[in-house]
């Protein structure tokens, strides 16, 4: 710093500029450095020697908005001028800095150029990185298939998406400022609680509701709360995301069509199921095969489910088989029977039959339990109060007393470890307050049909419980009068089917998903092409239909084994999954042959660019249990509605123009027009 500092007496000023932590440089008039400090080697990477040679100008990034040979003759004509720069560090990288030119007097005379450069790299970048995460929310915001608002903390609205607008019919302009509108009245408590759990950090996933649209229609939707934080970890508002999911309702009475699945999933369940076909005994598990009193359920196999039945009950039975022959998807009901046992000994069953088609033949699904011992215990509960009351408190289903008023007057003590209240926080309420409101409406005139009959009647419903919000109960309610004080009441026995519900959940999914992928299946491939095209043809869209499958794909089982095929299958459908919009759908129709919509193409280029990325993102090697190997793809494209207004054409000519990419050498695309 010889030259910087010679004319400089005070050595606490050439202290503080030799250790100052911006970058200090004196340059020539031509812009070559002649001294600098050391903050300059730390911030541009350059030893003091490698300064001395290098010319200022060119480590600047030139920029539009000043040159930089102008600020520089400014300052030999004696103007300090400040910018900001960005600069070229010795590794190539950039930096960004705040830059202050002052000229260097001397007897009035413009002797040098000192330039300070504070490094504002760190800081740039983390506005930047800032900006485009706030870019990316909104993009993703406004984007988001999924309705999405924005609540501030005391429940008004602060924002919500376009996707919003769409599904709940209100435009931002009739919802900012106010409370959200999507809300039933009957689930504002619920809603309350749910935020004020927001508040302490706790999450809400998933959760399925009702809400209302505009026009006043209900609409089921899975909702997501997240509590959204200030920079101090505060909560000042909730985000909440609404998925809809009517079509998924309406979809899961098509759970019968499982098959083979269907049959694992049912072997491990709790309850006693049985299949039988013309009364042939083809179907049933460990449990039906334990309830009548045998080892194996080899034993009742292909024997005739009269077999089993008392004869009091037979004509029951015989009424059901006439009524697959009928009906073969005939609806559930359910009926008391007498079944014999292998030991000839009799059991009372509640069974609940439901007309199925098994194997391709219309066939009867029974759902058996035992009730002998129950049956026997409420006949003694109706004659005698302190005997139903001992029974009722040694019993683990649930059972609850309502009178004419709907009061709970009595509840069992099996109430507090099913649903976690405590018996006397329970006991004198409405029974109606337990019940969920959505299923409430159908289980009133059920009940009420009791005053005209004495049998009893069965509905499932959700009930409340103290923390884990609803659970599904199967409930038996008999009618009854007080012989001491002639007042009636019902009787009401409920058990916990929650994970009978989980089961028929997973019935559902594997109905419509391929079990090794996890992708849609070729059925519900089906049923969403068939509304794209009702969809593309009532807005005047098009779409195109990828086929695919994996060349060579043989040799991979033939020569590494089917392990290693089904795990590159999975992995083959991850990869195309990644080149594809989540608006677009991937399915596996069958061994190694896999179809994919994508949705409002504008034109065949679009569906090429799709295609290549599919087969570039295939070029990767596979590394799979040790083995490292390289498949390709070939792809036929169909394009709606120029190759097909109908989803059986569209899939015939893909198929051929599979076909074309195979016989022209595999790993390529080809489009049915080209064919």
């Amino acid at each position: 710093m010889k030259r910087l500092f010679n004319n400089i007496s005070n050595d606490v000023y050439r202290s503080i500029i030799s250790n100052n932590p911006d970058a200090i440089f004196l340059l020539d008039e031509n812009g070559k450095v002649l001294d600098s400090n050391s903050a300059t080697a730390n911030i541009y990477g350059y030893s003091a020697e490698e300064m001395l040679n290098l010319y200022y100008p060119n480590i600047i990034i030139p920029s539009t908005d000043y040159s930089l040979k102008t600020l520089m003759d400014k300052s030999w004509n004696g103007e300090t001028c400040a910018y900001q720069a960005s600069a070229y560090h010795k590794n190539g990288s950039v930096l960004y800095l705040q830059v202050k030119n002052v000229p260097m007097l001397e007897e009035g005379k413009t002797v040098g150029v000192m330039v300070v450069a504070k490094d504002e790299t760190e800081l740039t970048q983390t506005r930047l990185t800032l900006q485009e995460t706030s870019e990316k929310f909104i993009s993703i915001f406004n984007s988001s298939a999924d309705a999405i608002d924005i609540i501030d903390i005391n429940g008004n609205v602060m924002l919500v998406n376009p996707a919003f607008e769409v599904m709940y019919g209100w435009n931002k302009k009739e919802l900012i400022g106010k409370k959200l509108p999507t809300i039933p009245k009957s689930r504002l408590d619920a809603v309350k609680e749910r935020r004020e759990k927001a508040i302490l950090g706790e999450y809400t996933r998933g959760l399925e509701v009702d809400c209302i649209k505009k026009d006043g229609t209900s609409i089921d939707m899975s909702i997501t709360i997240s509590p959204l934080l200030n920079g101090e970890e505060k909560v000042v508002g909730f985000l909440d995301i609404s998925r809809d999911i009517t079509e998924r309702k309406k979809m899961e009475s098509d759970l019968r069509d499982s098959k083979n699945r269907y049959k694992s999933l049912l072997n491990v369940s709790p309850e006693a199921i049985c299949v039988h076909s013309q009364g042939v005994i083809r179907y049933i598990n460990e449990a039906g095969t334990k309830l009548f009193g045998y080892y194996h359920p080899s034993e009742l196999l292909n024997r005739h489910i009269l077999d089993f039945t008392h004869i009091n009950s037979q004509e029951t039975v015989r009424e059901s088989i006439r009524m697959s022959k009928i009906d073969k998807y005939f609806p559930k009901k359910t009926i008391v029977q007498t079944m014999l046992r292998a030991d000839s000994s009799t059991i009372l069953v509640e069974a609940t039959i439901l007309g199925i088609e098994y194997e391709d033949e219309p066939a009867i699904q029974v759902i058996y339990r035992d009730i002998t011992e129950r049956k026997r215990l409420l006949d003694s509960l109706i004659r005698s109060e302190e005997k139903y009351r001992l029974i009722a408190e040694n019993m683990t289903d649930l059972v609850s007393l309502i009178d004419e008023n709907g009061i709970l007057k009595y509840i069992s003590p099996s109430f507090q470890p099913v649903l976690g209240f405590p018996i006397e926080e329970l006991q004198g309420t409405k029974a109606r307050e337990q019940v969920h409101s959505e299923d409430f409406a159908q289980i009133i005139p059920r009940f009420k049909s009791l005053l005209n009959r004495t049998e009893s009647v069965a509905a499932e419903f959700r009930v409340k419980h103290k923390t884990k919000g609803w659970l599904w109960v199967e409930a038996k309610a008999t009618y009854c009068i007080d012989e001491e004080h002639g007042k009636p009441f019902l009787l009401v026995v409920s058990r916990d089917i929650e994970e009978r519900k989980k089961l028929q959940e997973k019935l559902k999914s594997m109905a419509f998903h391929d079990g090794l992928t996890g992708l849609p299946n070729r059925r519900l491939f089906g049923q969403k092409m068939q509304q794209v095209i009702k969809e593309a043809n009532r807005k005047n869209q098009k779409f195109a239909l990828l086929y695919m499958d994996i060349d060579k794909f043989k040799r991979v089982n033939d020569n590494l084994g089917h392990s290693i095929g089904d795990e590159l299958l999975k992995l083959f459908g991850e990869r195309v999954s990644a080149c594809l919009r989540d608006s677009d759908m991937l399915a596996r129709q069958g061994g190694d042959e896999f179809t994919a919509l994508l949705l409002d193409i504008e034109s065949g280029e679009k569906a090429k660019i799709c295609a290549k990325e599919i087969l570039e993102s295939l070029q990767r090697e596979w590394i799979i249990d040790g083995h490292s190997f390289k498949t390709t793809s070939s792809i036929g494209i169909a394009l709606y509605p120029s190759d097909g207004t109908d989803m059986d054409t569209l899939m015939v000519n893909a198929d051929k123009a599979l076909y074309t990419a195979k016989e022209n050498g595999r790993n390529r695309f080809v489009l049915y027009k080209e064919v």
